[in-house]
This record gives structure tokens, sequence and C-alpha cells, in this order.
């Protein structure tokens, strides 16, 4: 072999004509794997490779060893008076000052011979020949640190024999700066220019004034203002009419202070009520024992809908989660980069349900019969969840109005209460490092698992049963697909983080009142088996056992692809997606699952929650009322994801939806 392994070499990309920097990696025959600056791995044959240069040019170590030392200063061809100093004598990394700084030159009278004259004639014809090999070398290795600009044009276009440390250099800097613009954060934030920023924040400096710390993200402000503000946006000419101004920003104002989704505030105003009710009235089916709509009827004691007692436990549960999530144990993961930067979130959800888990055993082991306090309590939860969460989006709602104008929701920024109040002015409120949305989103989670397991535990305590066929294999069934989706939740609650919830989506009334209800709706088939005594044959079961994980495959496989994708789109697992490159620097997928359906984990989750439901399917609504009210919320998440795409990323959504044609379902939805 010409070279082995380790050794650093110069040799040829494939398909390129410049030879690169690498080390061997692996040496085969006459094939060698290298490893090039960068970290690209390439398969070289030997005759494409070259031994990497010494730090000096050859030119340059050669003539040293043949060049003359210089005569001393002594010497009489240097005393001649009428001979001035050769420019090439002065070493060229002799600087200006040290020339400055040298002796005045003594004025020299001895007489020169003949004899003497000659040999100094040689000496000098040889030194000034070393000198000029020399100084053409070092004249070389300056210009390599030269700007190519600098370099005069008749030496650029000079071609050259081979390949220069020079060119080697350039082109490693080239791909460098390649390699550095491709795996620049995504989701960065953009700066505005001066007049857009005083149009865009208008109207929220009416007020109140604050400092613009960071900028938000042009998604809604560059479409529009290519589409409505300036339909000529391709030019870059400034507009002089100051009428045309005017009209700008109208129109840039209107178009950020009018609501745009859920019907505006109308339709705010409606889901403000809806909401609740549509949650809690339902829970009303399952009081005294039995969970029919059979009877249906309202409590006409006021006591049935407030309890003092269960009100403080809600409150109480609530403070040791987020004091739980306080705790520094667990992973500190930065989130996705933000308009305010980099959120840092502490990842201990499954730490917090174990917690809970171990209250729980804890008060049933003593006796306090937390089970029939938790199934009785359920009605009155929602009540005290629907209070809460009405609560604490009024003071997240308060507190965003002190909040720097970078942490704002776009889409809560309008100016009108209701709509604003709906949908949450504020993406991501803290207060400190307690993270609320982190907080309701686990606190909805696990309430869903502590009713579950108390239904379990209150099933297994209620059936006389001599072998493990007498218990109910139905509700233990559906008990625990929906504990599995609850302990998965928390597992990979560090994938969520790049989530349409976490990132995009406002903290208010609506998701405040929906995390809090969360467990009550979910929990209604549960309760619905356990109260029924549903039972289903075996082989039922184990189909819809089967559809479940399916379904759960399907969901997680394609959440876990678009975390991974987010946070590095060039690691191994996502460098062979195929992409579609928008405007503000990022890719949408087309390849894979999501090269199928657009929200591929949507349709995983409606598959999980009608598995649950084709349990028992009858004219009771109970049953699967939990999966069309899911079906639906993560159907209006589509449409509005949709759309907030297209108008985020403009012609490269329609060419993404021109290859992905399915939102959820083919030929369905």
């Amino acid at each position: 072999m010409k070279f082995v392994e380790g050794e650093e070499v110069l040799a040829k990309v494939p398909n390129m004509d410049n030879y690169m920097k690498g080390r061997i990696v692996n040496a085969k025959g006459d094939k060698y794997r290298i490893q090039f600056e960068g970290g690209n791995e390439h398969t070289v044959y030997g005759d494409d490779i070259q031994p990497e240069r010494s730090s000096r040019s050859t030119a340059r170590s050669t003539t040293r060893k043949v060049v003359r030392k210089s005569p001393s200063r002594k010497s009489p061809g240097r005393q001649s008076p009428s001979r001035r100093r050769s420019p090439g004598r002065r070493s060229p990394a002799r600087s200006p000052k040290s020339k400055l700084l040298s002796s005045p030159s003594r004025k020299l009278t001895s007489p020169i011979t003949k004899s003497s004259q000659t040999s100094s004639s040689v000496s000098r014809s040889d030194d000034e020949k070393g000198s000029r090999t020399d100084s053409q070398s070092t004249m070389s290795e300056l210009n390599d640190d030269i700007s190519p600009d600098l370099i005069p044009l008749k030496m650029r276009i000079k071609d050259g024999s081979g390949p220069t440390r020079r060119s080697i250099r350039i082109l490693t800097n080239m791909m460098k700066t390649e390699r550095s613009v491709s795996t620049r954060l995504i989701d960065r934030a953009a700066s505005l220019p001066v007049e857009r920023k005083t149009i865009m924040y208008e109207y929220l400096t009416d007020n109140k004034e604050r400092g613009f710390s960071v900028q938000r993200e042009p998604d809604i402000e560059k479409l529009h203002y290519e589409k409505e503000v300036l339909p000529d946006s391709s030019t870059t000419m400034m507009r002089s009419s100051s009428s045309t101004s005017v009209s700008k920003e109208k129109n840039e104002f209107e178009f950020i202070s009018k609501p745009q989704e859920f019907g505006g505030w109308f339709g705010a105003l409606c889901l403000i009520i809806l909401l609740p009710a549509a949650i809690i009235l339902p829970q009303i089916a399952c009081l005294n024992n039995k969970c029919s709509i059979d009877g249906y009827h309202l409590p006409k004691k006021w006591q049935s809908y407030l309890n003092l007692k269960a009100f403080g436990i809600y409150i109480g549960y609530l403070i040791s989660i987020g004091l739980i999530s306080l705790l520094p144990i667990g992973k500190l993961i930065d989130g996705q980069q933000s308009k305010i930067g980099r959120l840092q979130y502490r990842i201990n959800g499954l730490l917090t349900a174990v917690i809970a888990i171990i209250v729980f055993g804890w008060f049933e082991y003593m006796g306090y019969k937390a089970t029939d306090y938790i199934i009785r309590s359920v009605f009155k939860w929602s009540i005290c969840g629907w209070i809460i969460g009405v609560l604490l989006s009024i003071g997240l709602y308060i507190k965003a109005g002190r909040s720097p104008v970078s942490m704002l929701n776009v889409y809560a920024s309008t100016g009108n209460f209701i709509y604003d109040f709906w949908q949450g002015r504020e993406i991501n409120p803290r207060i400190g490092n307690l993270d609320f949305k982190i907080v309701l989103s686990r606190a909805g989670i696990i309430g869903m698992l502590i009713i579950n397991l108390a239904i379990v535990v209150k099933s297994i305590q209620t059936t006389e049963y001599t072998s493990y066929k007498d218990l109910n294999a139905t509700l233990l069934i559906a008990c625990g697909l929906q504990i599995f989706y609850c302990l998965d939740a928390l597992f990979y609650e560090a994938a969520t983080l790049t989530s349409f919830k976490v990132m995009y989506e406002g903290t208010g009334y609506m998701l405040c009142v929906r995390s809090l209800l969360y467990p009550f709706l979910t929990t209604l088939a549960s309760r619905y088996i356990f109260y029924q005594n549903v039972h289903q044959s075996g082989y039922m079961l184990g189909l819809l056992t089967v559809f479940y994980f399916t379904g759960y495959i399907i969901y997680r496989v394609s959440n876990l692809q678009k975390d991974t994708f987010r946070k590095n789109p060039y690691a191994p697992g996502s460098s062979n997606l195929e992409t579609i490159l928008t405007s503000h620097g990022k890719k949408l997928i087309v390849s894979g699952l999501w090269g199928q359906f657009r929200h591929p984990n949507y349709l995983g989750e409606i598959i999980m929650h009608w598995s649950i439901a084709g349990i028992k399917l009858n004219d009771n609504i109970l049953m699967y009322y939990s999966a069309v009210c899911c079906t639906l919320l993560l159907l209006h998440r589509a449409l509005c994801d949709n759309s907030r795409c297209k108008t985020r990323y403009g012609s490269a959504w329609e060419q993404y939806c021109s290859r992905v044609k399915s939102i959820i379902m083919k030929r369905v939805f």
C-alpha cells in the first residue's frame, strides 16, 4: 500500500477536481476510506491521493539547502562605497520597523583588490539567486494569507500545475461556510426593518410602551407584505408616495387586529360557554353509581356542584405538580428556538407520575378509601377544574399585559378582549422556572392516569373471584390501554417540546380549561364499562388491542421522526428524508409517514381513541363520546395548522400540498 491508516493525505473528493485534506480511516488494496474535514467519508482510489505537503513550500526547503551563507559584514565586497544594498538581500521576514531600528551603515575606506572583487561578485551572484528563490517562495506563502480579491488578476487566472495549499484552504473554507449556513437554527427570530417594526407593533404601543428585546418571527408579516401590502414585492424599490405608505400601514394594522380563527370574537364567545358545558354535563350521567343517559337530570342541591374539600384537593394537586416540576431532578433540555430564545425544560413528568401513584397507594393502604373518593368526586372535580381554569386564564391575561412583546401570541394580539382571552395572549407564560403550560399538560395526563388506576383497584376490590378468570378483562384492557397512553406521553415528554401545542398555541382560556377537564372527558369510557359491567369476547378484545397498537405505532413513530428532524435535520435518521425548503429556512418532510399524510400523528391518536370506544358500540353515546370530541379537536387543529402554514410558507406549502394531498386519512379527509 502507498499509504497507511491514520495518515494525513490530500485526496480528490468524488465528482470534484480539487484535492482536499483528509485522514485515511481504512485501507483495502488500492481503495482507501478517507474522512475529509467536516466529517464526510468517501472511498478514493490510490491514484487520486497525494501525500500531505509540509507546512513550508518544497521550493523554499530545497533552496535553503544549497544557498550559501551571505558574506560577513567585514567582507571587502560589502565595503564598496559606490555599491548600494540590493533590495533582495533583505530578509523578507524583516519588517520595515526592524530596518529603521538597525544601525546606520558605516563608511568603509579599505581598498578593494581584483581577486577579492572577483570572489565577492561570485558570492553576490549566488546569493542573489538564492535570495530571489527565497523571495519568490516567501511571497507565495504571503499570498496564501491574502484575500483572493487582493491578488492580481494575472496571478489568479494563472493555471497551476496542481492543487496548492491555498486552493485547498479556500475550498475547505467554502465548504465550512456552506455547512455552517445549512446548519443554522431553523426557528431563529428574524429582524424587521424599522419602518415595518413600527407598523407591526403600533397596536401594542398605543397603551403602553415596551422595549423590543427580540423581533417576532416574520410569519404573518412577510407574507402579508408580499400579497396584500406589497403586491410587487419582487422588486426592492422604495415607495415614495405618502398616500401609498399610509395605506400600507392601514392594511397591516387591520390584518393584525382582525381575529383570524374560531369564527372571530363571536365564535370565541360561544366556545367559552360550550367547552366546559360539553365536558361537565356528561359527567352528571355517571352520578349515583351509574353511567347512563336514561333518567338524565341535573342535581338540585348546590352541594353536588361545589365542595370545598374537593376544591382544596384539586388545588393541592396542581400545586404539588408545580413544585415537583421545579425540583432539580431530571434532564434539563433546551426547547426549540423561539422569538424569546431557547427556553429550558426540566423533564421529570414521569417522576411526578410515580410520586402521585405512590401517594395514592399510601392513602389506599392506610384505609382512607382513596379509590371510592376519586370515583365519587369526578363531577365535583370537573366543576373545580373549570373554575380554576377560568381564574388562571384571567391571571395569565393580566400577566401578559406586563410581558415583553416578543413573548406574546401574534394570533391573540387583536385588542379584542374576548378573542384574546380565548386564545391566550402569551405562548409560554412563566414565573421564574415554573412553566404553566407544562404544568397544565402534566396535570391532565396524570389525572387521567390516577382515575383509571382507581377504577382498576375498585374493580378488583368489588369482585369476588377465586381465580383470575373472574376479573373483568374488558375493564382491565380498557383502563390498561389508557394507563399505557399516559405513561408513554410522560416517558416521551421531551418530544412534545417540538409540538404545535408547546411552540405555537397560546396559553389562555381554551388551553387552561381544556387541560384541567381533560382527565374527566377521556375516562368516560372506562367509567361506563365499570358501572355497566361491560364484557366483551376475547377475540374482539384482541382485535381492538391490535388496532390500538397499530395506531400507537403510527402516532409514536411519526412524532419521534418529526421531533428528531426539528432538533437536527442532518442527523443520521433524518438526513435521508425528502424535504421541501421554504423561504423561512424550514424544511417540510415529504417522505415516510409524513409523505402519506400531513398529520400522521393525528391519525394514530384517532385510531387509539376509537379502539377503546369500539369495545362497546351501542346507542349509549357515553362510550364513544370522548372519541368523538378528540376527533373533532384534532380535525380542527389540522385545519388550523393548514391555514397557518399556508400563510407562513406560501408557495412552498402549496407545493407540499400538491405532493401530500391527504390531511389525515386518504380519500376521507
